[in-house]
């Protein structure tokens, strides 16, 4: 299944296309089957709104992370390496004129960084070209680390597409050189997919998630009010769990 085909098929099962889908369903039964309708209504407009609040969304990444935090200062007991898994980038930025870290990624590379400088252990980026652009994913994410937070990478595994793909192809590349423990670092939410790939290739992992959703949280009013990033949360949080399934039928 090509890549595009998976990115449609994602736009539709998630929300809010999931939701717009199952109130146009119930708006097609509307005149015919007005129970059921009614229904399908009322659980796409419900859900929608759920999926707007933050206490909600958070609730829902929570449930992914399974991993605590590492406690600095981060120290080497069996590591030799770090892999950091890409997490999508802008193909051309006219303001810096070439391919940026999106924010996500930014992230990852923030940490990988931080980990490097506590540890010294070298760093490997995975991450090809899932969308159109000159560089792959892995060689932006290297050009951040090195330029942006003095960190210099290693080894660059440039061909993957999504996680599985970045668990094989750095495996691969990692064995060549005789590292079979790492650090292994991606969002807390993302972290248990993504363990799991790796682990599934023989290497050894100790989990260093970062960005954790109990660190968003805050008790003010408005964090209670519909918000547009909370729908965005619970997009990440239900297509982690479709991954999940989708990763122990196919891998």
């Amino acid at each position: 299944m090509s890549f595009s085909v998976v990115a449609l098929i994602k736009a539709i099962i998630l929300p809010p296309a999931l939701n717009f889908v199952v109130i146009a369903i119930g708006l097609l039964l509307l005149n015919k089957y007005k129970y059921c309708a009614r229904v399908l209504l009322f659980a796409g407009a419900l859900s929608l709104v759920l999926f707007c609040w933050l206490p909600f969304s958070h609730a829902l990444l929570k449930s992914l992370e399974k991993y605590p935090p590492l406690v600095p200062p981060v120290v080497v007991n069996k590591e030799q390496a770090i892999v950091v898994l890409s997490a999508g980038s802008y193909p051309y930025a006219k303001e810096y004129g070439k391919a940026i870290d999106g924010t996500a990624a930014l992230e990852r590379d923030h940490y990988a960084a931080f980990i490097h400088r506590e540890t010294g252990l070298p760093i490997l980026v995975s991450g090809g070209y899932v969308v159109s652009s000159d560089m792959s994913e892995a060689s932006v994410m290297a050009d951040t680390l090195k330029n942006s937070f003095n960190a210099s990478v290693t080894w660059q595994e440039g061909k993957s597409r999504n996680t599985a793909e970045n668990a094989i192809y750095s495996a691969a590349l990692l064995k060549e050189n005789g590292i079979e423990k790492i650090y292994l670092v991606t969002h807390a939410w993302h972290m248990l997919r993504a363990v799991k790939m790796f682990e599934k290739q023989g290497l050894e992992v100790t989990p260093a998630p970062t960005m954790f959703a109990s660190n968003m949280t805050n008790t003010s009013w408005d964090y209670y009010l519909p918000n547009a990033s909370a729908l965005f949360n619970v997009r990440i949080a239900l297509r982690e769990y479709i991954g999940i399934v989708w990763y122990k039928l196919r891998y």
